[in-house]
């Protein structure tokens, strides 16, 4: 039995087609050829020639790495091929020099997905519902006043400061986009994306972050730092008011809204959020993954670089035969010409 573990391309689709994943649906099989690009890595684990389990990760703003896309082959299962290819990402994620959080995400019943990141290091960082909702019109207060868009960059930027990077704010993790949230940091807000939609308050002393995005679906994502929601006239009409704008864009549309679980038993008994069931973050800063020197992941993540050295010589070594086979042939060429 041979194995191995590659970086996996488009050309792997029908790989991945032939596994028995388990899932009635995966959305991997539509956007398998877009996840193989920077970037989003994946990686394969075969065995014989057949792919039995996968994982990669995304890089965001240059410097967070999220986990995932874990598939084992029903097969093949409890061989440990899950966790091998999970710890194989994650070392791939380690070598790269900007990334400073490694992460990963997964529903709080998802006990399998949970062992394998604890087993490659990872910690819990936060517990939160994932809610959405195709309408707020029954939260909002019809006579309230719509809130002010800020567009201003550098007003943007303040209210981040005011909360987020704020060290005495009490929420550390931002939801950067749908089923991706990382701890904050200065790095994470470095480049504000321009779709990002800021509205405040009449008062100056609340704000709420609106932008669309498509993940698997279409979303209107809401961020409102405060635990406040339902008491801020105007909010929920601000919101449902963009919503409405986006969709008559698509009418598929709904809203994206992480409630920490406090949040969700403050929400009244009629609301309109699908919670389902609470999601949980995992992850770790590459300085704690590698402080560790007994850490598996430290000594195979030097392995990697050094195996990375040996190539680098040998191709070195293989430039510089050729080079010299070269400049002989030209020698020789240079030679039967002067015969000539």
């Amino acid at each position: 039995m041979i194995k191995h573990i590659r970086r996996l391309t488009a050309d792997d689709l029908s790989a991945y087609q032939k596994m028995q994943t388990g899932l009635e649906v995966d959305y991997m099989l539509d956007a398998f050829t877009r996840i193989t690009d920077a970037p989003n890595y994946l990686y394969g684990l075969f065995v014989s020639d057949n792919l039995v389990a996968l994982s990669g990760f995304n890089l965001f703003q240059n410097h967070y790495a999220m986990l995932g896309r874990l598939r084992t082959d029903v097969r093949y299962r409890n061989q440990g091929y899950g966790t091998e290819i999970m710890q194989f990402s994650l070392e791939k994620a380690l070598l790269m020099e900007n990334v400073h959080w490694i992460g990963a995400y997964t529903e709080s019943t998802n006990k399998a997905s949970q062992n394998v990141f604890k087993k490659i290091g990872l910690a819990p960082a936060d517990t939160h519902y994932a809610a959405k909702a195709d309408s707020v019109t029954d939260m909002t207060t019809p006579d309230a006043a719509l809130w002010q868009e800020i567009t201003d960059a550098f007003e943007q930027k303040e209210w981040l400061n005011r909360t987020y990077l704020n060290p005495s704010f009490d929420k550390h993790v931002f939801p950067f986009e749908a089923y991706y949230p990382f701890p904050v940091s200065q790095e994470l807000f470095d480049d504000l994306p321009a779709h990002w939609r800021f509205f405040q308050n009449k008062k100056k002393s609340r704000y709420v972050i609106l932008w669309e995005e498509y993940v698997g679906a279409r979303y209107l994502h809401v961020v409102y730092p405060w635990h406040d929601f339902l008491k801020q006239t105007g909010l929920f009409k601000t919101v449902q008011t963009v919503l409405e704008s986006s969709q008559e864009k698509d009418s598929s549309t709904s809203l994206w809204w992480d409630f920490s679980e406090l949040e969700s038993k403050t929400l009244p008994f009629s609301h309109p959020f699908i919670l389902g069931t609470p999601w949980v973050l995992y992850g770790a800063s590459k300085h704690k993954l590698l402080s560790d020197d007994s850490s598996e992941s430290l000594k195979r993540a030097y392995q990697f670089l050094d195996d990375l050295e040996e190539e680098l010589k040998d191709l070195e070594q293989i430039t510089e035969s050729q080079t010299k086979k070269l400049a002989s042939l030209d020698n020789k060429l240079g030679n039967n010409d002067l015969t000539n």
